[in-house]
């Protein structure tokens, strides 16, 4: 009970913090602001969100938006019930904690040395998941259904697979997670060869349970791609492949960004700190200078940052002894690394790592498998301990610098007064050629 207890402190103490680090991050920021008006006009309007994230390139003036209802529900629904600027926060900052609840306990189950606690903190509050998954714009849904994706899938994989999981039900959260994350970023084409891979691995390893596999696949696309439907039988399919003209023949930047890409992929659960503390060196040195408190965290996590995707990727090629499925876990990280990179060949957009944050709960698992063998010595036990402390250090810090710079706070007023009068246009207005 007491154990109990505590962990529902934890819980709470990270829901806290997070959602008050997710009111700290920009809002009147065009991407965040228009993803906000979207469920706003929602509950002011009462209207059906066919359509969701906007996809825009600014260099060619390329813009569609993705189909699907979930982020107008998620966005306006929580208006109805609290009628307040902060609720679409709240709901938000549940479901990403949740998930990452969710796959901290999956973790804990294939790892031996760390315990459940630490795995949760340590994911809870790392600067991705921080940044990614707190604040109201499309990519921070991600990480839900990301997670319910990649623990089917490596439980629908029988190289991988605890046997936590009913086949049927493994392909079910992956169905769910991949008609989820559709609505939310175009990055969801990365993910039916992980569908494909684990239906024709199991043929091949005569696992049995087709059908019910598919019939399993089948539920959980229903659940989430019931949100999609309207919007098919309203508009069509068109829409679908609009973000294939973002593709072009060939990209040989992107093709020669290899290692870029390779430490980008590794840093997603990593301490990368330089990335959210400003665009270029000059501003990110002023964000610590300005605030002396920031100083020793950030350039002791900048340091362990730099060395971890070295780390990660380095004990990948080294025999893995202590988990008996950390080969083939290696295999599935590194092939995932590689179906980003080709995808990059034939796109012209920069190889942002955001662009495949989808994958974090994968790259996650690996990385735990890596720090499991790493725990094994006291001194690196203590070493993560002192990482957890000084990542919560850093953090509460950014929060409060922060806080006066575009944040919701920082003309709540205006939102609070187009929610009281039901008057989206008080905010802002949606981007011409938006469907809603």
């Amino acid at each position: 009970m007491k154990k109990r207890i505590l962990l529902i402190l934890l819980f709470l103490s990270l829901l806290a913090f997070r959602t008050f680090f997710g009111f700290s991050q920009s809002f009147f920021f065009p991407d965040e602001l228009q993803t906000y008006l979207i469920g706003l006009r929602t509950y002011c309007e009462h209207t059906w969100p066919f359509f969701g994230p906007d996809l825009i390139v600014t260099e060619t003036g390329f813009y569609t938006q993705l189909p699907g209802a979930l982020e107008g529900i998620l966005v306006g629904g929580p208006l109805f019930i609290w009628p307040v600027p902060e609720a679409p926060f709240i709901l938000l900052n549940i479901l990403s904690l949740i998930a990452l609840a969710m796959l901290a306990n999956y973790i804990s189950k294939r790892v031996t040395q760390i315990p459940f606690w630490f795995t949760f903190a340590w994911l809870a509050l790392l600067p991705w998941n921080l940044h990614e998954s707190t604040n109201i714009i499309n990519p921070s849904w991600l990480l839900f259904g990301s997670t319910f994706f990649f623990i089917g899938f490596l439980e629908a994989f029988p190289e991988t697979s605890l046997g936590l999981w009913e086949p049927w039900s493994a392909f079910a959260a992956m169905g769910f997670g991949f008609f989820w994350d559709m609505q939310f970023h175009f990055s969801w084409i990365l993910l039916p060869p992980f569908i494909l891979l684990a239906f024709l691995w199991r043929l091949w390893r005569k696992s049995g349970q087709f059908l019910q596999t598919l019939g399993g696949l089948y539920l959980g696309s229903m659940i989430s791609g019931a949100f999609l439907l309207s919007t098919w039988t309203t508009f069509g399919f068109g829409g679908m492949g609009k973000g294939m003209n973002l593709s072009v023949p060939f990209s040989q930047d992107n093709f020669l960004a290899f290692f870029t890409i390779l430490a980008r992929y590794f840093s997603l659960v990593s301490y990368e700190i330089p990335r959210f503390l400003g665009l270029n060196t000059a501003e990110r040195i002023k964000a610590v200078t300005d605030y002396p408190l920031m100083l020793v965290p950030a350039v002791f996590l900048l340091i362990v940052g730099i060395v971890q995707p070295l780390v990660l990727l380095g004990m990948g090629f080294k025999k893995d002894g202590l988990h008996k499925d950390g080969r083939a876990l290696t295999r599935l990280t590194f092939g995932a690394f590689f179906l980003v990179w080709i995808s990059f060949w034939f796109t012209d957009k920069d190889p942002y790592a955001h662009i495949y944050y989808i994958l974090l709960p994968l790259i996650a698992v690996y990385s735990f498998y890596i720090w499991d063998r790493l725990a094994v010595n006291k001194f690196f036990r203590i070493f993560g301990v002192i990482c957890l402390f000084a990542s919560l250090w850093f953090q509460a810090v950014h929060l409060f610098q922060q806080m006066p710079n575009g944040s919701l706070y920082s003309n709540r007023a205006k939102v609070a007064q187009s929610i009281d009068q039901k008057n989206y246009h008080l905010l802002g207005e949606r981007r011409p050629g938006s469907h809603n």
